[in-house]
């Protein structure tokens, strides 16, 4: 497999290649490029004063000195100030520009630590997904490089090994990109479970546009409206008007109660593992507020669901599994594998840079 996402210490890798993020003055102020610098030597600092100045995306080239790797490339990636400056395509570029310069160097092997998404600022799960498909699209190109996505942390030393090929398995089986990482992006059509359930939406809503009753309207009959567009808005916004004309026999609310009660769970063993108060979890079972999708994914760990539940569950919240959504893809892949492990789950996520599951605590 060309492409890897693995637990290890960077700077211990022995591959041809490691990618040192730093900053345009290659001062090895902090994070992995501090950690590089020392490991690397004084010699390092020296080499790089020759480099001349790094822009955002360019990657450049020293020896790896000290380190058991022939290159240590310099990439600098941007500061996210809202994505609307180019951060975007300057951050996939330190990943293609490094694949490249790989290759132009005949190395067969790479490894990165994730690039600015934690001293840059960048959102949680942007960075990783540009990272992704950056090197994805690198590699599609030709696979005659290994590359390695290298996460670290000691608060990582319990977190079974066995999870990250598993990642990796559910991110080539069921993640497919996106053309846009900041805005929402809608469900999959694919991922809807109910066969009926869009023609039903699609009446309903026709029904509200033409003043037709059920019973005038054929499910097939084109509208001129975006229908599709109505459709994945109504599924990623359950507050709009539409939400209470989906037809559900059993809503969020009413699932909740019936598998508390099938599981003999006492309602404070859940409310404690997701950091909610009484009150708020009170709400949740009399309807009186609608969940965020993260807080539906927390209940499916804590009430082991499998994936076909927390399917119906996501769906009666308003919510569908996007499959352009690496944290949901992340999440459903290891409910669908039947892990259920809260502890390691979070640290999984923690490691990612994702947005963990509601309640965790990570030491």
């Amino acid at each position: 497999m060309p492409f890897s996402i693995i637990q290890h210490d960077l700077i211990t890798m022995r591959t041809d290649v490691i990618v040192n993020a730093t900053d345009r003055f290659y001062s090895g102020g902090g994070g992995v490029d501090r950690a590089i610098h020392r490991a690397a030597g004084p010699e390092l600092f020296e080499a790089c004063g020759y480099l001349g100045r790094l822009r955002h995306g360019e990657v450049k080239a020293t020896g790896g000195y000290n380190l058991p790797v022939k290159y240590i490339f310099h990439t600098s990636g941007p500061r996210w100030t809202g994505g609307s400056d180019r951060e975007l395509l300057l951050l996939g570029n330190c990943y293609r520009n490094s694949i490249t310069l790989a290759r132009e160097k005949s190395c067969r092997s790479l490894a990165f630590p994730l690039i600015s998404s934690k001293g840059k600022h960048f959102p949680k799960e942007v960075a990783l997904t540009i990272a992704i498909d950056a090197i994805r699209e690198s590699l599609a190109q030709s696979d005659d490089i290994e590359v390695y996505l290298v996460v670290y942390g000691e608060h990582m030393k319990t977190l079974s090994e066995n999870l990250f090929p598993q990642v990796q398995q559910i991110i080539e089986e069921n993640y497919r990109p996106s053309s846009t990482y900041v805005e929402d992006i809608v469900p999959s059509d694919s991922l809807i479970q109910e066969p009926e359930l869009k023609a039903r939406i699609l009446c309903a809503i026709q029904e509200d546009i033409s003043g037709k009753t059920e019973s005038d309207t054929d499910y097939d009959t084109p509208t001129e409206v975006d229908i599709d567009r109505l459709i994945d808005d109504l599924l990623n916004h359950p507050t709009q008007k539409y939400l209470d004309r989906i037809p559900i026999d059993e809503n969020f609310a009413q699932m909740l109660t019936r598998i508390l009660k099938e599981r003999g769970l006492k309602h404070a063993e859940v409310y404690d593992e997701l950091g909610m108060s009484n009150v708020g979890f009170w709400k949740l079972l009399k309807g009186k507020s609608n969940p965020s999708k993260m807080t539906v994914f927390g209940l499916a760990v804590a009430l082991k669901l499998s994936i076909e539940e927390t399917r119906e569950m996501l769906l009666k919240s308003g919510y569908a599994i996007n499959p352009s959504s690496l944290q949901d893809v992340i999440i459903a892949g290891l409910i669908q594998k039947n892990i259920h492990d809260r502890y390691a789950m979070d640290e999984l996520l923690y490691a990612l840079d994702l947005q963990l599951l509601p309640g965790a605590i990570i030491d």
